[in-house]
């Protein structure tokens, strides 16, 4: 009996010792699988530039401000920002273009100009488009940049008393844009230009945007409705008189009421046949002799 409880003892070691056994072997394949993964993960990181820094707001900053110290952070950042920055000497000191948010990664788009026209129009300037076409735009040879005279030509008609008229209304104005062209820009070819144009007139109607000062948008608009345009290239003698401060020779004076009636056509109300003189209870009558 004795013997026998032995036997069985020994059995159960060998069975427990063989499952322990297995279990130490899963045991070890599955710490070979984790070292496995752990690997793999640590290759999956590696394909991420962890190692990059970018900058980022902390706080929120506002158009037209201008960016400190205070209000950058250098943050470790696993993907590829295009347009990004990585060290603060590249920001410090720069005014945004637009508003930034507090933890936004900040980029080159943040600094750009969001209007390319208004970086163009000088203090005391306005901007403003007249419908041209190849005559109208001398040709179609002007470019940004140009300087031009504005001729109004109005046919004859009631308005006009049936006489037509021709006047330059406008001298020495800075042409900003034509078309899409937009000075300091990449000129388009004038093969492309031809290729678009109009099949049936052979001519495209295009904009033109000049340099206006302000006391003289209203001229400019008034002409525009009341008759036809033409713009007049001033040449390059000419413009480097201007660019030097030089003036110009110029037609007679004209004040400005009398040019905005030749424009318009509007004749002014013709002087009163009598005049009316009040004194207390007495009114004086005065004619006017035409």
């Amino acid at each position: 009996m004795q013997a026998r409880t032995l036997k069985i003892i020994a059995a159960l070691l060998i069975i427990s010792a063989v499952v322990m056994g297995v279990i130490g072997y899963r045991i070890s394949q599955e710490d070979a699988q984790r070292q496995v993964q752990r690997k793999s993960a640590a290759t999956a990181a590696d394909s991420y530039t962890y190692a990059q820094k970018l900058m980022i707001a902390t706080r929120d900053i506002r158009k037209g401000e201008q960016l400190t110290e205070e209000d950058l952070m250098q943050v470790p950042y696993a993907i590829t920002v295009e347009g990004s920055f990585n060290t603060p000497a590249e920001l410090i000191n720069r005014r945004s273009e637009r508003d930034i948010f507090k933890g936004a990664v900040i980029r080159t788009t943040d600094f750009e100009d969001d209007s390319e026209l208004a970086t163009q129009i000088r203090p005391g300037h306005r901007a403003i488009a007249v419908k041209v076409d190849e005559v109208i735009g001398t040709g179609g040879f002007l470019k940004p940049g140009d300087y031009v005279d504005v001729i109004f030509n109005s046919r004859a008609s009631k308005e006009t008393n049936d006489k037509s008229m021709a006047r330059r209304i406008l001298r020495n104005i800075r042409l900003i844009a034509y078309g899409a062209e937009i000075e300091g820009e990449s000129q388009m070819s004038p093969e492309s230009d031809n290729k678009a144009a109009n099949k049936d007139t052979g001519k495209r109607s295009r904009s033109a945007v000049l340099e206006v000062a302000i006391d003289d948008i209203n001229i400019l608009v008034l002409a525009e409705h009341n008759g036809d345009l033409r713009l007049s290239a001033i040449g390059e003698a000419d413009v480097l008189a201007l660019e030097e401060g030089e003036q110009l020779p110029e037609d007679a004076a004209e004040d400005k009421a009398t040019l905005m009636r030749a424009v318009t056509g509007f004749k002014p109300a013709p002087p009163p046949k009598s005049v009316y003189v009040y004194n207390g209870d007495k009114v004086e009558t005065i004619r006017v002799s035409q």
